[in-house]
Order: C-alpha cells, then sequence, then structure tokens
C-alpha cells in the first residue's frame, strides 16, 4: 500500500511539471517586423534544440512529423524569391527533412480563415498552392535566442528577412517585382 501512496505522489508531482514544461515552450506575444511596405507576423516560440535538431534529420521527434507555420507575410506589392512571385498573405512554412531531401522553406497562398486555429502551438500548414520552396540553409551562430525572432530589412528593393531560432540563423532576400 505504501508502494502504490508512493507512486501516486510521484505521478501528482510529474504531471504539474510536464504541464509547466508545456506552459514555457509556448509563444508569450505575436511580433511584427516592417520594412517598407512588407510586414512579417510571427509568434515567439521558445528554443528547443532537440526538437531543431528531430527537423534538421527528419525523424527523432514528434517535430519531426511535420511541417511548421512560421509567419506570415503581407505584402501590397508582388515580390519575387529566387524568381519566384510572392503575393498577399502567404505563409512561411518550415518543411522538416525527409530522406534525401533536406529540411526546406516554403512560400504558400493559402485560405486564412484555416489559419491558426490553435494560438498555443505553430500551426500545421492548411492546404493551398505552393509558390516558393527552397532548402532551409540554417547557419550555426555564437548568439543564441531564447525565443522565434524574425528582422527585416530593405535596401534598394531587396528585402533580408532573418530568421534566428537558438543558435541558428537563416536569411531569404526577397526583391520588388
Amino acid at each position: 500500500m505504501k508502494k502504490l501512496v508512493l507512486a501516486l505522489a510521484v505521478l501528482a508531482l510529474a504531471v504539474p511539471l510536464a504541464e509547466a514544461q508545456k506552459e514555457e515552450n509556448l509563444p508569450t506575444e505575436l511580433r511584427i517586423v516592417t520594412a517598407g511596405d512588407v510586414k512579417v507576423r510571427y509568434l515567439n516560440f521558445k528554443w528547443d534544440e532537440a526538437a531543431f535538431a528531430a527537423l534538421e534529420k527528419g525523424s527523432g521527434a514528434p517535430a519531426a512529423t511535420r511541417s511548421w507555420v512560421l509567419a506570415r507575410i503581407l505584402t501590397p506589392k508582388p515580390l519575387e524569391l529566387d524568381g519566384k512571385p510572392i503575393s498577399g498573405g502567404s505563409l512561411l512554412i518550415l518543411n522538416p527533412a525527409r530522406g534525401d531531401v533536406p529540411m526546406s522553406f516554403e512560400v504558400r497562398v493559402i485560405d486564412m480563415r484555416d489559419v491558426f486555429t490553435d494560438f498555443n502551438v505553430i500551426a500545421v500548414p492548411p492546404p493551398g498552392k505552393t509558390v516558393y520552396q527552397a532548402p532551409a540553409e540554417f547557419k550555426t551562430v555564437d548568439a543564441v535566442a531564447g525565443r522565434l525572432t524574425f528582422d527585416l530589412k530593405e535596401d534598394d528593393g531587396t528585402y533580408t528577412l532573418s530568421i534566428h531560432f537558438g543558435n541558428r540563423l537563416a536569411v531569404l532576400q526577397p526583391k520588388k517585382r
């Protein structure tokens, strides 16, 4: 009987600790970065090294079993990313590695009524038209961002969108059309 009581006590402590961990990983705010007439909206999710490594490998954690909506790109005028047109309110998606195919960025045009049904998780991307897809080239950097951070700058018609998550940094450079 003592073992049962002890086991129940340990379980009672473990459940709140697991819930506290989930709460710690939730975003704390919706952020918006702006340059010129382009806006990028995103949630500042907490860095999780194991989950990111699983995305890079395509296995090893639940995070690697699906694609992740990272941000919404809002532009009143079309942009071009590696020759591909991007317009309106597109989603920036991070796809996990799949076999020999590396982790990739995707820009997808979707019906916005289907997005962010649960604000506490990174949304699973709804169906839509993929207008851009390329390998996600994250470089390892010294500075560690404890939460997902975007930066957006414009210089002579070229936008630099920096995505900093943990000790990884990726850059996309769409241009005005």
